[in-house]
């Protein structure tokens, strides 16, 4: 080995070394995000975002254990897809820096951590029926963050790392939660939220059938009888004794086009309205 190269050596490990121990513990925050809009002046970097369907917006998530929980509000997210006209970038995955409170007890490292009451924080999951944002990767107790006063209650609010992963608890701890109830439970929470999901596939689903009735009925009938308009009018030209005759006979056909392709819309219109 050259001299060049055992410097290059010597240099790297002596980098690696000088490293600090404490830089490998901490967790990195990495997080993929994509923007929304998100009506809500007192949003805050590093909280909980649910949908809301009745308002088909996003908003602070104020529901323990919400089944809607989309994900979290990153301010400088590492990687970003933008929506058009949206500036809020909301995470669902990742290593995350989420608001949390004291409301339901400190949080331990491989706690759940949950939504809760506190619009946007986040509190340590006592209950695992419902669904969980992620596993909390550093500890939050009395003494971090700031003290703040909820309902007359003295708690810290701060900010832990969590590893988001969006749905319900593992059935291990379900079990240990509530036995064969805590799993019952859990079932239909998943069943129902799977349900108010798909609406929105049912949705796309109808229009797709919507188009596709159209669409077929179309050129269904032109495909069957717009073959007779066509030699209807090649046969005018052969045979013009024949013409009043063979000219109803092009009508006709041309109203059954019109008939099955109107038909067809209706019944488009008919599926949308369901």
């Amino acid at each position: 080995m050259s001299k060049n190269n055992k410097f290059l050596l010597l240099l790297l490990i002596t980098l690696f070394l000088s490293v600090p121990a404490s830089l490998f513990a901490q967790p990195p925050n990495f997080s993929i995000a994509t923007t929304f809009q998100i009506p809500d002046k007192d949003l805050e970097d590093g909280d909980i975002i649910s949908l809301d369907r009745e308002k088909n917006q996003m908003v602070r998530s104020r529901i323990p254990y919400d089944e809607q929980t989309y994900g979290v509000y990153v301010k400088y997210p590492k990687i970003v897809y933008h929506n058009s006209n949206s500036v809020f970038p909301i995470a669902k995955t990742g290593e995350i820096s989420v608001n949390v409170t004291t409301i339901n007890g400190p949080i331990k490292v491989g706690d759940y951590v949950s939504s809760s009451e506190i619009p946007g924080k986040g509190q340590k999951a006592s209950e695992f029926t419902g669904y969980m944002l992620g596993v909390a990767l550093a500890s939050f107790g009395e003494k971090d963050g700031i003290e703040l006063v909820y309902k007359d209650k003295k708690l810290r609010s701060g900010q832990v790392i969590v590893a988001v992963g969006i749905g319900p608890a593992s059935p291990a701890l379900i079990k240990a939660a509530g036995g064969f109830f805590g799993t019952f439970r859990s079932i239909s929470s998943s069943f129902l939220s799977n349900i108010a999901t798909s609406r929105q596939a049912e949705k796309i689903f109808r229009y797709f059938l919507a188009a596709s009735v159209a669409i077929i009925s179309i050129l269904v009938s032109l495909f069957f009888f717009g073959k007779n308009v066509t030699k209807g009018i090649e046969m005018i030209g052969r045979n013009p004794l024949a013409k009043v005759p063979i000219q109803s006979m092009i009508l006709v056909n041309v109203l059954i086009i019109a008939v099955i392709a109107l038909g067809g819309i209706i019944l488009s219109l008919i599926i949308l309205s369901l």
